[in-house]
């Protein structure tokens, strides 16, 4: 029978099947006009007040976080510290955070990258080999003055009698392995020597910020360059460190060792007698470059005390060039951001902070260093 209610159409119908449900189109689509986007658009745009204690409890959240996900970063950041209370509180606090870390496996990815980088060491201390060298020689010392305004520098070299045997020939399909290492400071000189030189040279840059020495415990470089002398043999070793290591130390033991005291200079002599024997154990020659002057004078008195402890150590090995910048730099006359370049025109030859060279200043570094090269290694051509 035929009614108005029979009559209904399919499109109003409830559908029980769930494909047939699925696939129907609703009798009636709503059409939105213009009043509707407004009124939808100025609803999201309108401002929303979040309470004070919400957004406080976000950012303490969000830096707690943080600091776990970066739990490694901060024990490193805190064991470079000088030794003192501060440190040892520091590091305290930093050890606990990294432990909750590790807990939670909150710092996975932070170790991850660190690995990927190679920033942790193969090596133990105890695998650093106490090799001594009984030989006595004069090194070959490069130095250079500090040039006037209008006077091109000069370089001065004063050879002994017995000097380094000149090396292999070295051609653009077999060049000279170079390996530069130290604090930041060898960032830039790295860099200028492996695109600077006008002979083949394959330069390897090991530049660790903030280390020395001094804190193995923070970085040991002994343990670091013998797994470079295994794995890479370089034949010229560019060493630009020292400005780090004006502080306590810690002898084996643990003793700590006062900055300054005869104790703390014998055990930094020995210390850099070790590295140049890991270094040098199979046959390459060794660059030294000196520290430069440092605007702040406390800094300034340390450096010139590595220095002249340095000196010390390499006047007994031929096994080492000592490429002497201090004069270069402004010597006993102190810190000189501008000074006469190579080419006699004024250069920035210092950055900002009174430390580090500028990048023109490590390229004129880099061209001494080149210099001394040339003349113990045979270039084709």
């Amino acid at each position: 029978k035929g009614s108005a209610n029979s009559s209904t159409s399919n499109s109003d119908m409830e559908h029980t099947d769930p494909l047939e449900r699925a696939t129907t189109a609703p009798s009636t689509v709503r059409t939105w006009t213009d009043d509707d986007f407004r009124a939808a658009r100025e609803a999201d745009l309108a401002e929303r007040t979040v309470p004070v204690g919400s957004m406080i409890a976000a950012v303490i959240g969000c830096l707690l976080l943080a600091m776990l996900l970066t739990s490694g970063k901060l024990v490193e950041i805190a064991s470079r510290m000088d030794f003192g209370e501060s440190r040892d509180q520091a590091l305290g606090a930093a050890e606990t955070v990294d432990r909750v870390a590790n807990f939670l496996s909150l710092n996975r990815p932070y170790d991850l990258v660190g690995d990927l980088r190679s920033t942790r060491s193969d090596h133990s201390p105890d695998d650093v080999a106490l090799v001594r060298t009984t030989t006595t020689v004069t090194v070959s010392t490069t130095t250079a003055a500090l040039p006037a305004a209008d006077e091109t520098p000069r370089t001065s070299t004063t050879t002994s009698t017995t000097t380094v045997p000149v090396g292999r020939l070295v051609t653009e399909a077999s060049p000279l392995r170079v390996y530069v290492a130290g604090d930041s400071q060898a960032t830039y000189l790295g860099q200028a020597l492996t695109t600077e030189a006008d002979v083949p040279l394959a330069v390897e840059t090991d530049a660790r910020i903030s280390t020395s020495l001094a804190r193995p415990d923070y970085f040991d470089w002994p343990s670091r360059w013998i797994q470079v002398v295994s794995e890479s043999a370089p034949e010229a070793v560019v060493l630009f460190l020292g400005a780090n290591d004006h502080q306590d130390m810690a002898d084996v033991d643990g003793t700590r060792l006062v900055e300054g005291t005869t104790t703390w200079e014998i055990e930094w002599r020995m210390r850099l007698a070790i590295s140049l024997d890991v270094l040098t154990a199979e046959g390459a020659v060794v660059l030294w470059v000196t520290q430069p002057p440092m605007r702040d004078g406390r800094l300034d008195a340390g450096i010139q005390q590595i220095n002249q402890l340095a000196m010390e150590v390499l006047a007994t090995r031929r096994d080492v060039i000592v490429i002497d910048i201090w004069h270069l730099f402004g010597g006993d006359a102190g810190f000189t951001q501008r000074l006469a370049g190579p080419g006699g025109d004024t250069i920035e030859a210092r950055i900002s902070d009174g430390v580090h060279l500028s990048r023109r200043g490590a390229s004129w570094v880099a061209a001494m260093i080149e210099e001394e090269i040339t003349t113990r290694w045979t270039f084709d051509g």
